[in-house]
Parts: C-alpha cells; sequence; structure tokens
C-alpha cells in the first residue's frame, strides 16, 4: 500500500510539474512577444553639413611684453619716490632721487680745481712763450756777434723746462676737467628717470630708506600689449605657426575672448617634456588684461566643411563608435559604426559609416537595441549660445566689445 501511494505521489506531482512548466514557457512567448510589439519613443536629428575647425588648446599666463626693474647706480639715502604702486608713469621721468648734498659739494670743488688748474696753465703758457721769445732774441744777437753760445744754452734750457712744465699744467686741467665731469656724472646718478612709460607694478622703498645697488626700488610695466608663453605638444608643434590668430580666455571676464598674434615659437623642443615653447602678443589698449592672469589659449589650426552628428548621438562598445539612425522604411532603430574626426562641445566630426540624409538618434539612444521599433520625434539642431567676443583692438580701436 505504500508503494502505490508513493507512485500516485510521483504521477501527481510530475504531472503538476510539467503544467506549470507550460504555462512559463507560454508566459515567456507572451512577455517575448510582447516586448518585440513594444515601441520606444525617441529624439533624433538630422545630420547636418558645417564647419568644423581643429583647435590646439593651451594655457598660460599673462605677463607684460615690456617692463623695467628701477634700481639705485650707488648707494644712498632716498630723498624722492613720487609714484607709488599703480601710478601711471611717462617715459623719461624722475622716479627716484638720492640724497646729493655730499655730491654737490664734490661739484663745486670739483669746478674750482679745474678753474685753478685753467689759470695755472695760462701763467704756464705765458712763461713758455716768454722763453721762445728770449731764444729767438738771442739767435738774432747771434747773427751779429753779441750773444754769447752760454748765454743760448741757458735759454734753450729755460725754454725746455718751460715746454715741459706747459705739458704738466696741460695734464692738470685734463685731470681736473676728468675729476669734474665724473662728479657731475655721480650727480646725475642719484637722479633716476624710466625709459619706459607704464604703471608702477612694485614699489620695495620709501623715503630715507638706503637705497642699495643691489636693491629693486620700482618695477614699471608696459601695459599696452600684453604677452602669454605656452607650451606646444610634440604633436601639435607643426600645427603652429608665427602669424596664427589665437584667441584668448581669462576667468575675469568669462564671458568675453580677446584675440592676440603668435609673434615667436621655439626653433627645438624640450626634450623632457617634447614640448616647444611659443609666445602669443595681445593689443590691450582697454587695459583689461592684467599680467598674472591665467589664460586660455585656442588656436584654430585648420578648418573644412564637414558632416556633422550631436555629441549626444554617440555611443561606444569595444572601443569602437557607433549611432543608431531611423530606418525610413521601417521605423526601426538601425545600428552604424563611425569613424569620427574633429570634436568640439556640441558635435562631432563623421569621417565615414553614415548617409548624408540620415537620421540619428539623440535622446533615447540608451534604450534601444538593433531593430526596436521607434515613435520618433524629428528635433531641430540646438544652436551653442553665442558668446562676446572682443576682436583685435588694432581692428576696433576702443578695444572690447562688452
Amino acid at each position: 500500500m505504500r508503494y502505490l501511494a508513493f507512485v500516485i505521489f510521483c504521477v501527481i506531482a510530475s504531472g503538476t510539474g510539467w503544467y506549470l512548466y507550460q504555462e512559463s514557457v507560454a508566459s515567456t512567448e507572451t512577455e517575448s512577444k510582447q516586448k518585440e510589439a513594444e515601441i520606444v519613443a525617441v529624439e533624433a536629428v538630422s545630420v547636418r553639413q558645417q564647419r568644423v575647425e581643429e583647435k590646439i588648446e593651451l594655457v598660460g599666463s599673462l605677463e607684460p611684453r615690456a617692463e623695467v626693474i628701477i634700481r639705485s647706480r650707488v648707494n644712498g639715502y632716498l630723498e624722492k619716490l613720487p609714484f607709488d604702486l599703480g601710478d601711471h608713469v611717462e617715459a623719461d621721468s624722475i622716479v627716484a632721487e638720492l640724497d646729493n648734498s655730499d655730491t654737490q659739494e664734490l661739484v663745486v670743488r670739483a669746478d674750482a680745481a679745474q678753474k685753478v688748474a685753467e689759470a695755472q696753465l695760462a701763467a704756464q703758457k705765458s712763461r713758455e712763450e716768454q722763453a721762445a721769445r728770449e731764444v729767438k732774441r738771442l739767435e738774432e744777437l747771434a747773427k751779429s756777434g753779441v750773444s754769447t753760445e752760454q748765454e743760448m744754452d741757458e735759454a734753450v734750457a729755460v725754454w725746455d723746462v718751460a715746454k715741459a712744465e706747459l705739458k704738466l699744467e696741460e695734464a692738470r686741467v685734463n685731470q681736473a676737467q676728468s675729476d669734474l665731469e665724473r662728479s657731475r656724472i655721480t650727480l646725475e646718478e642719484l637722479t633716476i628717470e624710466t625709459p619706459l612709460a607704464g604703471y608702477v607694478a612694485e614699489r620695495n622703498a620709501e623715503v630715507g630708506d638706503l637705497a642699495r645697488v643691489e636693491d629693486i626700488l620700482l618695477r614699471i610695466v608696459d601695459l599696452n600689449t600684453v604677452r602669454t608663453e605656452a607650451s606646444v605638444v610634440e604633436r601639435d608643434y607643426e600645427k603652429v605657426r608665427v602669424g596664427q590668430t589665437a584667441r584668448i580666455e581669462v576667468d575675469t571676464y568669462a564671458d568675453q575672448a580677446f584675440f592676440g598674434t603668435v609673434v615667436r615659437k621655439s626653433p627645438v623642443l624640450d626634450p623632457d617634456t617634447r614640448t616647444g615653447r611659443i609666445y602669443i602678443e595681445v593689443e590691450n589698449r582697454s587695459l583689461k588684461l592684467k599680467p598674472g592672469m591665467h589664460a586660455r589659449v585656442s588656436i584654430v589650426a585648420s578648418s573644412h566643411d564637414a558632416l556633422v552628428v550631436p555629441m549626444s548621438a554617440i555611443l561606444e562598445s569595444n572601443d569602437r563608435e557607433f549611432v543608431f539612425t531611423v530606418d525610413p522604411s521601417t521605423g526601426q532603430a538601425s545600428q552604424q559604426f563611425i569613424r569620427t574626426g574633429i570634436r568640439t562641445h556640441e558635435v562631432v566630426e563623421v569621417l565615414s559609416g553614415l548617409a548624408d540624409d540620415a537620421q540619428v538618434i539623440t535622446i533615447g539612444s540608451r534604450m534601444i537595441t538593433e531593430g526596436a521599433q521607434l515613435e520618433v520625434t524629428l528635433a531641430n539642431w540646438k544652436q551653442p549660445p553665442a558668446a562676446t567676443l572682443v576682436a583685435s583692438e588694432s581692428d576696433t580701436g576702443a578695444g572690447s566689445a562688452d
């Protein structure tokens, strides 16, 4: 009896399991058919042709194109320092004066010494001329036999001494003139002028301080033109050329761009970093750009017309890029592997893999697979917000467009 009951139980269990299995298969097939029939709502845009630019992005720091460091040529105490931090200074302006009382006294003494030397020279010249006349007189008398040879020898000796003393006095005059000139130069060195017009960027001394020759008193910078130095990596080195236009952006004026020119390019690359230095100058008559600002530099290496798609349409699988397009005949999703080129913040250049009239899915592409049935909303391309540009100040005159 027990064996029979066990057999009956097994038969019932097997039948129940088979029934549940058939129900599961049927349910799975139904769900699969429902999924196959499910329509996915997506948004798509038509690909388009537009001009794309290959840009080289660099960073640098703004610095003045020209500056001058003001130091004293001699040690001395500062008597005047008329310009302070931020003041504008014209070229050849006196920017510092040292105490010159001792030097002025030296000039007065040197001037007096020169006058004494010139007076002694004049007196000695008269004595030399008198000795010369005496020799000439004795020569005339000798022709008549009146003067003696001894008198002639004595007169010639006196004349020779007079000529030697005349040369000595001339040397003393030259020495006095040199001393006077040196004193005047020293006096001039106590007054310091700037060869450059600009603004005081540093002031490191005050009136009454001892100015030593090694100390920096002032730093004056020319802000009418600023420049930035940037390093270009090896792969972009040949794309940068002197004369190219560079776009400059700084954090202070986030909604503006300034334009400069590549003026110099290093002929060699740094062997450690494999980069080459370039210098870009920017006219700055508006004085908005300040040395020390962080500069983001963009140089257009080349530009051309190309087929582009929105950045949001690009997907990736196994290091390969693809997009989903809309099959116009079936309304289904079609996976298209593509080869891309230049990228911007908004669009990607498509080099191959897409037809010129393709429609690419931009919203909903991550929720679909190959062959998915689509409900497509065709959208228009969104135009990127226009940036405020500051053209080269040589073109605008004023230098900026606010």
